[in-house]
């Protein structure tokens, strides 16, 4: 359909037609043509000629699945937002700002009925409004594009006043946003154990993979085709049958043609095999450096280099975030373990069959006409080490997997039973989502965005940083990042990098939401302290509670102490802790300290003191284990001994029952 160009200046139609099209809307002026199909009337809005995204964002937003009813009229409402705003700022708005402009006011026409938006502004048709709302059942997230959207509507002119924010959050479903997830410590462990374990598995065969899968592929679309691959032999003369079933029985007869010496190595054409690849080498990028989804997405085979901070290698992944940058991509650098490496050769090496196919997808859109800056978008997209792993499913111009489904099935494969501990920790990690883990359950909403605050809280809780601190094991080696903190404050001054400022924040914040638990710990749950500086605070509850003073203290004041820096904590792998802010004594780095002598900044909480308890139950077990008269260990083992004496006066302050240790150290006679 044609139509005219409008000119504004004059109110005379120009003969200029319009045809309708995918990037119409890019010109200003079309809404007040007198015409009721508008040329952005379409069932997509191609942005690509205006706008840079990230590289698992899309340059369309679609409006296949709006109804019918409502389209043209939510594509005005959108067209006039895009114009005005862009008139407005000085930067274009954003492809993800329309889409969810797009989907919250389909939400609204939902509930209105219809897309006469001013009916919101009559009192009766805005409490039908809101109880329409409430019944939909949307959870705070998809009232938030409501209320964005609304809120661009009155901006823009299309409203007289402002939404009552308050009374569209009240028919949410849920009223608290849920925060991303922080895995307890334990179930992260059998995560990233097994994500290594495929890493570590499949690494070496990674080429394997890649040519027997081109291979199976080949075999499949000469059998589409009706080629007859066997000439000889029984059956070879006959006309073949080519039936939906029939095809895919000669494709299996085929493909089971094929060796390998692949381990555990399945040819099938649904992807299944190759998405839990991926997932494992996804979890272990992600694990290991903190990135979103988005910007994992940005790194390949190359993303990995070495740098030299104070004077050891540290790896670094060089991607592409779009985070506070309006949607546009820019390079950043994330700290990470040269096993991330690993994981991207082995994910990007083992897609090179689909990355082939997919480029000649690409080359044959673009003969066809496909717009330029698509077309560099989609060749982007293949630069990616997670390229979607069924070539036959690839749909649209989007070539990044979407990792959901074999994050699920991944989790699920682990059947990890929570105990009383996990279900403690999860609660305690994540309090607006209490009660979603279960005792001899698992979290099987795991999702790639957990793990970057996993990551932070990890790191912080746990020394995955730290030579003492929890560790994985790569090919018989233990992995930590000990000298994390040191090596970012180096990285961020160095020209060509650009560190991820948010990760360190959500550090930071872990570290002090870990700081308000052992002090509240510490000041009002623990009824007995021990420690130089626990037996001080003791000292001083004493005058306190003689004062008739109160000996509680908030966790808001606690964390506004922290926040002012007057508190400082440090968990020790003994259990005990730590609050001088500048330590660096060895005790930090030692399970039990044998001298009587003791640091005069260490507090041992009731909690502390069971994990004290339990560890000197594995020394005196050592202990036993290594006495055997060997006059070589006799040294050994009064280091034992020392330190098993000295953690009892700890038990004894905590009135933890035990029984005193006094064996003697064997000496045989020739000793």
């Amino acid at each position: 359909m044609n139509v005219y160009k409008h000119n504004t200046h004059n109110n005379v139609d120009s003969l200029a037609p319009f045809q309708r099209s995918k990037t119409a809307f890019l010109i200003e002026g079309l809404d007040k043509l007198d015409v009721k199909g508008k040329p952005y009337h379409v069932e997509e809005w191609d942005f690509s000629t205006t706008h840079v995204v990230g590289i698992n964002y899309t340059l369309l937003v679609r409006f296949q699945a709006t109804k019918t009813e409502y389209v043209n009229e939510i594509q005005d409402a959108m067209y006039k937002v895009y114009h005005y705003f862009n008139g407005k700022n000085s930067s274009l708005v954003s492809v993800r700002v329309m889409d969810t402009l797009k989907t919250g006011l389909q939400h609204v026409a939902d509930c209105l009925d219809g897309t006469e938006w001013c009916n919101l502004e009559n009192n009766r048709k805005w409490k039908s409004f809101l109880r329409q709302l409430k019944q939909k059942k949307l959870g705070r997230v998809s009232v938030q594009k409501i209320i964005s959207a609304l809120n661009k509507l009155t901006e823009c002119g299309e409203l007289n006043s402002y939404v009552d924010a308050k009374a569209l959050y009240k028919c949410a479903s849920g009223n608290e946003r849920k925060q991303f997830v922080a895995i307890p410590h334990r179930l992260y462990q059998r995560i990233m154990s097994r994500a290594l374990d495929v890493v570590e598995t499949y690494h070496p065969y990674r080429h394997d993979i890649s040519s027997v899968m081109g291979e199976a592929y080949k075999i499949k679309k000469r059998v589409q085709s009706g080629e007859k691959l066997f000439s000889e032999g029984r059956g070879s003369g006959r006309e073949l049958s080519m039936t939906r079933s029939a095809i895919e029985q000669r494709i299996d007869s085929a493909v089971k043609s094929i060796t390998h010496d692949i381990p555990d190595f399945k040819i099938n054409f649904n992807g299944s095999v190759l998405s839990d690849i991926l997932a494992s080498c996804l979890m272990v990028v992600q694990g290991f450096s903190g990135v979103r989804i988005g910007e994992a997405a940005s790194f390949n085979a190359n993303s990995a280099d070495e740098v030299i901070v104070n004077s050891k290698k540290v790896t670094v992944l060089t991607g592409e975030t779009t985070k506070g940058n309006n949607g546009k991509p820019k390079t950043v650098t994330w700290q990470s373990h040269p096993v991330a490496e690993v994981a991207l050769e082995l994910a990007y090496d083992m897609m090179a069959f689909a990355r082939t196919f997919y480029q000649q997808g690409v080359d044959e859109k673009e003969r066809q006409g496909e717009t330029k800056e698509n077309i560099e978008h989609m060749r982007r997209q293949l630069g990616s080490a997670f390229l979607v792993p069924t070539i036959t499913r690839q749909a649209s111009n989007n070539y990044i997997i979407y990792p959901s489904v074999a994050l699920k099935r991944f989790i699920k494969s682990l059947d990890y039973k929570a105990t009383i501990e996990d279900v403690e920790e999860f609660n305690m990690l994540n309090p607006t989502r209490e009660g979603e883990l279960k005792v001899g359950g698992t979290y099987s909403g795991l999702s790639s965005h957990d793990f970057r605050r996993t990551f932070a809280v990890f790191f912080v809780r746990y020394g995955f940083g730290t030579a003492s601190g929890i560790k994985f094991q790569f090919k018989h080696e233990n992995i930590n990042m000990s000298g994390y903190y040191a090596n970012n404050a180096e990285l961020a001054q160095m020209n060509d990098l650009l560190m991820d400022e948010e990760i360190l924040e959500e550090l930071k914040e872990a570290g002090i939401d870990l700081g308000v638990d052992i002090f509240d710990e510490i000041f009002n749950q623990s009824e007995h302290l021990s420690g130089a500086k626990g037996e001080e605070i003791m000292q001083d509850r004493m005058k306190k509670l003689e004062a008739g003073e109160s000996i509680f203290m908030t966790r808001e004041e606690i964390e506004e102490n922290l926040r002012r820096g007057n508190f400082h904590i440090m968990q020790l792998p003994s259990g005990a802790y730590c609050t001088n802010g500048s330590c660096d004594r060895v005790c930090g780095t030692l399970s039990f300290r044998a001298e009587i002598k003791e640091c005069e900044h260490k507090v041992v909480s009731d909690k502390g003191a069971k994990v004290i308890a339990k560890q000197r139950d594995r020394l005196i077990a050592k202990f036993t284990n290594l006495n055997t008269g060997d006059p070589l260990k006799s040294s050994i083992l009064t280091g034992l001994k020392q330190k098993i004496q000295v953690e009892e006066l700890t038990l004894k302050a905590h009135e933890i029952p035990y029984q005193p240790f006094n064996d003697d150290i064997i000496l045989n006679s020739a000793s």
